[in-house]
């Protein structure tokens, strides 16, 4: 749930684990039922009163713990009583706001079968996101204040910084999938600044990457023209992949190479009906690697919006069973 922040390789696992976790098993776990005082917390657990109400905000607020004001002050306990009660509210909670922030991409994002085209990387990433409430209405258009909200510019975006929306818009506008290359230069944002983002935006089911088929060719012959000056026709054919392909395209390429005549067209034309996976083994061979591109995770904004909310559903039922077995354990 985000709660604890890692603190780096090397500390044991109570060193990671922190205050939040202190907090969770020595009070919460220990009695389902009962309320605590920040006092009686800190009192259990030794942390410091500070420390108490830092850990005490963020548990409150991720509708992980509840609180009620009596005689004795503020009590904090475990929402409804039980991990799957609680983690069942806020799974409804989370599912519903989810649903109401995301349906702006609905509108925003362009229509485009041709997007979806070339399979996507069959990559996998832990899925994270920020859930947040839609607040009082502000000067950001409505897609900038989406992806600020869901964490896309980062835990302290900048004041007036728009570049993880500029990102945004350029993907939600193309067609095909963009090279970081590209969305560096139309965003103006540095090459760490918007690979951070678009991190960000895979982790969340926004985006996903997918080879960019029409930059295949320029690439081919870069490195066919660079392979041949290095080690010949005879490695080309052999090691270099060449001689897999028909042999009439095979015996056109080196003949065009040994010529100096070698064109992008012609090497596109020759690819025109090689399979993309083959054209992807030929590139890797001859010491190119696979142009990929980033884009939206569907060719509509329907399928964007059910790609983060499929993400949303499984982490949340990950979290549903840890839930289980914990009061089963407490039980």
């Amino acid at each position: 749930m985000a709660l604890i922040r890692s603190r780096g390789e090397g500390n044991s696992i109570a060193d990671e684990q922190g205050g939040m976790h202190s907090i969770v098993s020595k009070c919460f776990m220990s009695d389902l039922r009962k309320g605590w005082t920040s006092a009686e917390i800190a009192e259990v657990t030794g942390i410091s009163s500070t420390g108490i109400h830092h850990q005490l905000v963020k548990i409150r607020e991720s509708g992980l713990v509840s609180d009620v004001r009596g005689g004795e002050g503020k009590k904090y306990m475990l929402r409804g009583g039980s991990f799957s009660t609680a983690i069942e509210l806020i799974s409804a909670n989370a599912t519903t706001i989810a649903k109401q922030r995301l349906s702006p991409l609905y509108d925003e994002v362009m229509n485009s079968p041709t997007r979806m085209v070339v399979s996507a990387e069959e990559e996998s990433l832990p899925f994270k996101i920020d859930i947040v409430e839609l607040g009082p209405s502000s000067e950001k258009d409505v897609l900038q204040e989406l992806v600020t909200d869901f964490g896309f510019g980062g835990d302290r975006p900048r004041a007036n910084d728009s570049l993880h929306s500029d990102v945004t818009n350029i993907l939600v506008s193309s067609d095909r999938p963009v090279e970081l290359s590209l969305l560096m230069e139309q965003s103006g944002g540095s090459r760490a600044r918007v690979s951070r983002i678009l991190e960000r935006m895979r982790s969340a089911g926004m985006v996903e990457r997918a080879v960019v088929e029409a930059r295949i060719p320029i690439d081919v012959f870069g490195s066919l023209s660079r392979q041949y000056r290095a080690r010949g026709s005879d490695w080309l054919i052999g090691r270099g992949g060449l001689g897999r392909l028909p042999d009439d395209i095979c015996k056109s390429l080196i003949n065009s190479l040994e010529k100096q005549a070698l064109t992008i067209e012609e090497v596109s034309n020759s690819l025109a009906e090689i399979p993309l996976l083959d054209q992807r083994v030929l590139l890797n061979t001859i010491g190119g690697r696979a142009p990929l591109g980033y884009r939206l995770t569907g060719a509509t904004g329907r399928e964007v919006v059910s790609s983060v909310l499929r993400g949303l559903e499984r982490t949340l039922s990950r979290i549903s069973s840890v839930a289980e077995r914990l009061d089963s354990l407490i039980g």
